[in-house]
């Protein structure tokens, strides 16, 4: 079977675009009906579809990969499900394309040098806060590489295809067809030997020296370290792209030593390392800093119930959802799914989940959700008159970015089509400098707060309300707790 564009999948899935994909895999863009979303399916090729045990480790590696939730740095996996007799992952999908396609375009290079040398110092930073959150959860990439790091819309490095690699490597014979790229593999890898999350280091530093030299000149993997010595002996700079920082060379020698086990082995101190590098070099903070995943963790619970729903799996959605409820009591999504669960079973929605919402729209302040989603509930449930109220109020928060998808979902609460919905990311390069700003005033707030000067922790916590998106930081809600009886 294969998709096409224009084809409807599994009722859920339109197929917008068909790409080649990787070396094991097919890519094809699509848009998710009920989510009204882009996503990427992506499906090994027939030829390594070989025995029920890869399609189970291919689930088995894609479930891990989900389980990662919302990251900057890290291409959501929503699921993998079995689409027209096909394994196939359901993932985020990233517009920019491939960091590759980048190089070879040469787009990543554009603008003057000291701008194009911070641009490469952030995807580095990024791409090793991803990889340090995989690691985390328990993965090893196994295929890292520039081909497996995209691009968002806005030149924000992702990490992605994490389990396909593992999954349909069939044997230690067959490596380099399948779960390898020999030009970034590590020494181990090419040897068929058992990896660590070394190995992941060695291949991620293989792909940033292809980004310095423009493209790969070795034929092994393995020879990175010494094409890296050569390059820095010969002025560590290529052709129209910026000189590799000293500081950052050193770093990727300390990720290019041969024996696995004296390589740097915490990609959190390498993405640490890269951001100093970042910091003395522009007298300024790194956009790829380190992510706040505790501000986007009731997002990721939320997602990661929504991704469930799709599979019907609702004792695990309800679990999920009542994990985010817990983290962020007033989680506009959550309490919006929630409410649409508990309709499902009743057809009523409870008073509680409707109360969490108004009570959104107090903290909150510059936020159109929760204002929509009650909105769209109540008009749903037949109070059209104060849905209306509640509607308006909504769109009059919101930018016109966002009118469309307010339309949207007032369409279908008119039709009672509701569905479940994702949260949208709201952390990552874009948001570096309200996460700074908050993060000050968190400082002085805590400070405050130890010296009993409750009037100035109230005034900074108050500042950080308006921050957009930090209103709900369960930081600043444990703050809040101590600063007003």
């Amino acid at each position: 079977m294969s998709f096409r564009q224009g084809m409807l999948v599994d009722g859920l899935f339109e197929i917008l675009e068909s790409f080649g994909g990787g070396g094991m895999g097919l890519v094809h863009r699509a848009r998710h009906r009920l989510w009204n979303t882009e996503v990427a399916i992506k499906h090994p090729r027939n030829e390594f579809l070989k025995s029920l045990e890869q399609i189970r480790a291919f689930h088995s590696e894609c479930s891990v990969w989900s389980d990662i939730g919302l990251h900057p740095y890290v291409a959501s996996c929503y699921y993998s499900r079995a689409i027209e007799g096909l394994p196939c992952v359901i993932a985020e999908y990233c517009p920019g394309g491939s960091l590759q396609d980048a190089m070879t375009t040469r787009s990543i290079y554009r603008g003057e040098e000291e701008n194009c040398l911070a641009r490469l110092l952030s995807i580095s930073a990024s791409t090793a806060w991803g990889l340090a959150r995989a690691h985390e959860s328990g993965l090893i990439h196994c295929d890292v590489k520039p081909g497996n790091m995209l691009l968002t819309d806005h030149g924000t490095a992702k990490i992605a295809d994490f389990g396909l690699a593992v999954a349909f490597r069939p044997s230690q014979l067959d490596a380099k067809a399948a779960g390898l790229t020999v030009v970034f593999a590590s020494p181990e890898q090419i040897r068929g030997e058992p990896l660590t999350p070394v190995a992941d280091v060695w291949s991620w530093a293989a792909s940033m020296l292809a980004i310095f030299t423009g493209g790969v000149t070795w034929e092994s993997g393995a020879a990175c370290g010494a094409v890296l010595a050569e390059f820095m002996n010969a002025g560590g700079k290529a052709y129209r792209i910026p000189p590799m920082p000293v500081p950052f060379a050193v770093l990727l020698g300390e990720c290019l030593r041969f024996a696995p086990d004296t390589r740097i082995s915490d990609f959190g101190q390498i993405a640490e390392r890269i951001c100093q590098c970042y910091e003395e070099l522009f007298e300024e903070s790194c956009p790829a800093s380190k992510p706040d995943l505790e501000l986007i963790s009731a997002d990721s619970l939320n997602n990661r119930a929504v991704s469930r729903f799709d599979l019907a799996d609702l004792p695990e959605v309800h679990r999920l959802l009542d994990e985010a409820l817990s983290v962020d009591p007033l989680h506009p999504e959550a309490s919006f799914n929630s409410a649409l669960l508990a309709f499902a079973a009743s057809r009523k929605y409870p008073a509680a989940f409707l109360e969490r919402l108004r009570q959104g729209t107090q903290v909150d302040l510059g936020e159109y959700r929760p204002w929509l989603y009650l909105a769209c509930l109540l008009n749903s449930d037949g109070r059209s008159q104060e849905a209306s109220e509640w509607f308006a109020k909504a769109r009059g928060i919101a930018g016109p970015d966002e009118a469309s998808e307010i339309q949207r979902l007032w369409d279908l609460s008119n039709q009672r089509k509701l569905s479940p919905v994702l949260a949208p990311p709201i952390s990552g390069e874009d948001f570096d400098h309200d996460s700074t700003r908050f993060g000050r005033l968190m400082e002085k707030a805590e400070l405050a707060i130890r010296e009993q000067r409750m009037d100035d922790a109230r005034r900074y916590l108050l500042m950080s309300g308006d921050i957009p998106g930090f209103a709900r930081h369960p930081k600043r809600r444990r703050l809040l707790s101590q600063a007003i009886p």
